[in-house]
């Protein structure tokens, strides 16, 4: 995959502007990818907040996508690894992001994900990922693209996060994009504070 031309060009597709959105409506300085891949979310992050102070990191288990992003991205903390396993320190970033990575973790591997963002989480998690309350609905979109779709609602209450916000992913969102236009939605929650 050639990640400069193929993935880091995608920075203005426009479910990016919808995060960048979101982002805007609530205050935060620092903001950690899990699944960034070279930075397409974080550069149009960036300009969409053009002269406010920001801090951007990212991690990614392709190495060629972290060297990519660190082309495009000079002042952006970006590390090399998998996402339930990030190199922080607890509290470490006011916002976690995650855009259709956690697609391709299975229900029985999806906590430790869901532990590690509520880790190094501060305030906020914002997951733009494939979503379905219905098991039979996940179960078909996993039998018949390989995709998993997880109940986000079920999942961050169990894990302590509360005011969860589902937006669902308009098809301008994701132009022509089978499985989002069914199942694709960005989901905001509040981290819980640490005891």
């Amino acid at each position: 995959m050639d990640w400069d031309k193929d993935y880091t060009a995608t920075w203005n597709h426009p479910h990016r502007f919808l995060i960048s959105g979101i982002l805007k409506t609530f205050d935060w300085i620092s903001l950690f990818e899990i699944g960034c891949g070279s930075g397409a979310n974080l550069i149009n992050i960036f300009k969409c907040f053009e002269g406010k102070t920001i801090q951007l990191g990212g991690q990614d288990i392709v190495p060629e996508a972290i060297a990519a992003g660190k082309k495009v991205l000079p002042g952006a903390i970006l590390k090399i690894g998998p996402g339930n396993d990030v190199m922080m320190s607890d509290d470490s970033a006011d916002v976690i992001l995650t855009d259709m990575c956690l697609i391709y973790i299975d229900p029985t591997k999806i906590h430790s994900y869901l532990k590690e963002i509520k880790r190094i989480g501060r305030r906020y998690v914002l997951l733009c990922e494939l979503h379905s309350e219905s098991f039979y609905g996940r179960v078909k979109l996993w039998y018949n693209s390989g995709y998993y779709a997880h109940n986000y609602i079920k999942l961050l209450r169990r894990h302590g996060f509360y005011d969860i916000t589902l937006y669902k992913i308009p098809e301008a969102g994701w132009p022509g994009g089978e499985p989002q236009k069914t199942f694709g939605f960005i989901i905001k929650a509040k981290i819980p504070p640490r005891k």
